[in-house]
């Protein structure tokens, strides 16, 4: 019997304009609560983010954050992964070099704000706030005084696979992965949903058996492979198809919230 059910957002559980139905959300998550039933919103958003989205259920369901490196659960902490200040200064330092990052093309995420340069490009700028809260413009990185989860940064479509792989190769202690819209992140390296899900199932006391995932991208790929009930939208990734013990319909035609309404 399934006991938790996560699911990705943007390409999965969001519609094709980015939003959900709150009231038909809140009819589900009745549903579970009597069958003891878990639901999770795991997403490469930071967390101020997604409770800024599901604020009229914020109590009642289960973030996975900054792609895995925070799990919060009724306002506490289950896990978390921070990068220490020396460490994404020295990071930086390295994505400085690489010819395919724009540094004014990167955005910080931390548990208070998120984090961008003064000099940050304003297209991006306007593009990043969709997706993240409280963003402010620093002078320097070192100025920042919250703890760091994670970087995100912009490519274009022909370059985005080669700026993830120069970062997997070029940079120590960092995971880079693809999470759509020629967005990177970068986190540490032994981070990713596929962790964080498998920390969660444990401290719920679950098997992995008793866990379905949703996704759609490749930063949902270790996600796919942990779970016991892979799920994925016809819109997925090859990579992700194949990992799919069942593929439903479109994200665009709310094909998630109905196979979970099924449950």
């Amino acid at each position: 019997m399934i006991k938790l059910v996560a699911t990705d957002m943007d390409g999965t559980f969001l519609d094709g304009a980015g939003q959900f139905d709150m009231e038909r959300l809140k009819r589900l998550l009745a549903n579970y609560k009597g069958k003891g039933i878990y639901f999770a919103v795991a997403s490469g958003r930071g967390l101020l983010s997604l409770e800024k989205l599901f604020a009229d259920v914020r109590d009642e369901i289960i973030f996975i954050a900054e792609n895995g490196s925070l799990v919060e659960f009724h306002g506490q902490d289950l896990y978390e992964a921070t990068m220490p200040r020396d460490f994404y200064l020295e990071t930086f330092e390295k994505l400085k070099t690489s010819p395919y990052v724009d540094v004014n093309k990167m955005l910080l995420t931390g548990k208070k704000a998120c984090y961008v340069l003064e000099t940050v490009d304003e297209t991006y700028l306007k593009f990043s706030r969709h997706y993240n809260e409280n963003i402010q413009k620093v002078a320097s990185l070192a100025d920042i005084t919250d703890e760091i989860f994670k970087f995100t940064t912009n490519f274009t479509p022909e370059t985005v696979e080669e700026g993830e792989a120069w970062v997997n190769e070029n940079v120590h202690g960092v995971k880079a992965m693809t999470t759509g819209f020629e967005s990177i992140d970068i986190v540490l390296d032994y981070v990713d949903k596929g962790v964080a899900i498998v920390e969660l199932a444990k401290k719920l006391e679950l098997d992995m058996n008793q866990v379905m995932a949703f996704g759609d991208n490749l930063n949902d790929l270790h996600m796919m492979q942990v779970v016991g009930h892979p799920i994925a939208p016809e819109n997925a990734r090859p990579e992700i198809l194949e990992l799919a013990k069942t593929v439903i319909g479109h994200h665009k035609d709310q094909s998630v919230i109905a196979y979970m309404e099924d449950l």
